[in-house]
């Protein structure tokens, strides 16, 4: 697996190992999708990353999952989880890269299996292959099986494991505290001998000591920052506190309400680990929060940031629904008006396709001349009338005016 492969339960699907999938899901946080870090049981039974829980608890109060009320000081580290996750993690990349091999050794025997089917299916009826020559022979010269000797199985007692041979210095054993001397020295060496020496013996299983069976470091946990009222303090002592922890106390006083939340989210995680980080690693946390979504993040508008600042559970839709209530009637009054107007436009265009459906093609050109002719004749000065228009209605024709006398 390459640096940038991102392990994923997927992985396992391609594999023969296709049911360690649903086992490494579960050893994944249901809130960051990766493994537990820190792992904290809730009092409804539900395990997450230390820090997931927490920041999930700072927001609603409520489980991520079954949406119980949960409180921080009930959480409880799940040692059992994380010794799990620790092994799986060390044991991943060797058993993922087994099943991958193993499930490509299998494709090319099958190939290969199949390649020999097809060679000895074009092989010629007179050439004999190899093999069969070797079952030829095999049946023409029967081989007899010698009977393999039985092997002797000796038990050996408990007692026996530190059975050692004594060596051929000369020398005797005293049968009490099995010291070596020489022979006539053991009587006089009763008299003062103390016992047996105790030597010390190993347990079986001391020389293959894991990881996570060795004792945990004895150092001093840090303390946990205690939860604050802010509605008790004021900006100045507010901003004098985060001075001391040591954190930036710039901004307005929202941005330091949810910088020192985080904060206390990061430290009190931190306490909950098995091996606590440092405190400029700590400090690298808060500044990647503050550059994704603190006082530094990247926003496009100052209503972006302000929604961002929202919570649900601070939210109060009454007072809100009051305070925007004449921007809400407004709203409402222009999207009827918009509606009415666009319901009277669409009307008119009815009609108006309506009438010039009822006409000929002839008579619509025959309105539009007649039009013409009345905006020449009203064009035209007094002085110099003209006749009147032949085909409109109410004018007299060539035909009914006088001639001239001679």
């Amino acid at each position: 697996m390459t640096n940038h492969d991102v392990p994923d339960s997927t992985d396992w699907l391609t594999t023969p190992l296709t049911a360690l999938a649903v086992v490494e899901s579960a050893l994944r946080c249901q809130v960051c999708k990766d493994f537990y870090k820190t792992p904290m049981i809730t009092t409804c039974c539900h395990t997450f990353c230390s820090l997931c829980i927490r920041r999930a608890l700072s927001n609603e109060g409520k489980c991520p999952l079954c949406r119980a009320s949960e409180q921080e000081l009930k959480l409880r580290s799940n040692w059992a989880m994380e010794e799990a996750v620790q092994a799986f993690i060390n044991a991943r990349p060797a058993t993922l890269e087994l099943a991958r091999n193993a499930n490509t050794n299998k494709t090319s025997s099958k190939r290969k299996a199949v390649q020999d089917h097809h060679e000895s299916g074009d092989a010629p009826d007179g050439k004999r292959l190899r093999s069969s020559t070797r079952l030829r022979n095999t049946r023409s010269h029967p081989s007899y099986t010698v009977p393999a000797e039985e092997d002797e199985t000796v038990d050996v007692s408990e007692g026996d494991e530190d059975f050692q041979p004594e060596p051929e210095d000369g020398l005797v054993a005293c049968p009490v505290c099995e010291s070596r001397m020489k022979e006539w020295q053991v009587f006089k060496h009763l008299e003062t001998c103390t016992g047996p020496v105790q030597r010390p013996r190993g347990t079986p299983g001391s020389s293959s000591n894991t990881s996570f069976n060795q004792q945990r470091p004895q150092t001093k946990a840090p303390d946990r920052l205690p939860a604050i009222n802010y509605s008790m303090f004021k900006d100045q002592a507010l901003r004098k506190k985060m001075s001391d922890l040591g954190i930036s106390n710039q901004g307005p006083r929202i941005l330091l309400e949810r910088r020192h939340k985080e904060w206390m989210t990061i430290w009190n995680s931190n306490c909950d680990a098995a091996c606590p980080r440092k405190r400029h690693e700590l400090l690298h946390d808060l500044d990647v929060w503050e550059r994704t979504q603190g006082g530094r993040a990247p926003t496009t508008g100052r209503s972006i940031q302000n929604a961002a600042i929202i919570k649900d559970k601070d939210f109060d839709g009454a007072a809100w629904a009051a305070k925007h209530d004449s921007s809400f009637k407004d709203l409402i009054a222009n999207a009827k008006r918009t509606r009415l107007e666009a319901k009277k436009k669409a009307e008119e265009t009815a009609n108006e396709s309506k009438m010039d459906g009822n006409t000929t093609p002839q008579e619509n050109r025959d309105r539009v001349q007649d039009h013409s002719a009345d905006w020449r004749a009203v064009s035209r000065p007094s002085a110099f009338p003209s006749r009147p228009a032949e085909g409109i209605p109410g004018r007299p024709s060539h035909s009914d005016s006088p001639s001239p006398e001679p």
